[in-house]
């Protein structure tokens, strides 16, 4: 067995600057982050902690609108820290590959690199079981949550490789959580899971990781419009009741600090992770009823 060698001549202070490390793992000044999907929850607030972290930024979504507020927010994000960056919009839908082409071109042709793909985006069907599934919904939401993310991927590669860069996926803790309602969706995410294992093993190589967050329900305009069997006012309120940690559910900022954390170099040896960030709920499961049933 391979015995560690203790360097007794050095300081303490230099001791502990080897283990830490000399990098600030909140310090990504002078890098390139996309975050897709971040025209709202969990993808806005996480390009605004990257903008805020010095990153510059290309956010994306459908809603230009939106889009440009959060290249603001990032703008005042970053200036209010100190930071110099720059944020750029790249608006479209990301199931055209014209659209997923001009992303990774525009960003790399603004600033010169790209270090990290957040792929947040992704749809629902708040569908029930079976008898409700059709062949569109299933192509249609298997083309926004698993086609379209894993040729993202691929169109980063090049351009990821020459960083040293990383890959961070949005999944969900639908992914390992079986139950007789939103099963396209269910299904879609644990592709996602299994995706991210094998690209970490086919990339590590190239000296890219891959990881994923599999977030419970975050409080977000998706999750408020959700059709659940509870009063819409109510929703939130009851679902976090079953989180066993803090009987809260999480915010979106909470979901973009492990982003962050798996794209900084303090998670330099993390590959092929999918982090449940969901207050312990995957042990507990899905509370009963909590989605309308047959």
């Amino acid at each position: 067995m391979h015995r560690l060698k203790h360097n007794h001549s050095l300081p303490r202070g230099r001791v502990n600057q080897q283990i830490c490390g000399s990098s600030n793992m909140s310090d990504f000044r002078g890098k390139c982050v996309i975050v897709t999907g971040s025209s709202s929850g969990i993808g806005e607030s996480t390009a605004i902690l990257f903008a805020s972290r010095g990153a510059n930024v290309t956010v994306c979504g459908r809603d230009e609108t939106r889009l440009q507020r959060v290249v603001d927010s990032c703008l005042h994000a970053g200036q209010d820290a100190g930071h110099t960056n720059r944020v750029i919009a790249v608006p479209g839908d990301l199931t055209s590959a014209d659209v997923r082409v001009d992303t990774i071109k525009k960003t790399v042709e603004t600033f010169g690199q790209l270090d990290v793909l957040v792929a947040n985006h992704g749809g629902q069907h708040f569908i029930q079981g079976l008898n409700e599934v059709t062949e569109e919904k299933f192509d249609s939401l298997m083309d926004m949550n698993v086609k379209s993310v894993l040729f993202l991927i691929k169109e980063a590669v090049p351009h990821l490789e020459r960083s040293g860069g990383s890959v961070i996926v949005t999944s969900s803790i639908a992914s390992t959580l079986c139950g007789t309602v939103n099963l396209i969706y269910n299904m879609s995410k644990a592709a996602i899971d299994h995706m991210v294992r094998c690209l970490a093993l086919e990339l590590g190589p190239r000296g890219i990781r891959v990881n994923a967050i599999n977030p419970t329900l975050v409080e977000t305009r998706i999750a408020r419009n959700a059709p659940f069997d509870v009063y819409q006012s109510d929703v939130l309120k009851y679902f976090a009741e079953s989180h066993p940690l803090h009987s809260r559910s999480s915010t979106p900022e909470e979901q973009g600090e492990v982003i962050l954390f798996l794209a900084s170099d303090a998670a330099r040896f993390v590959s092929g992770e999918c982090v449940k960030v969901d207050g312990a709920l995957a042990q507990k499961g899905f509370p009963r009823n909590f989605y309308k049933g047959p």
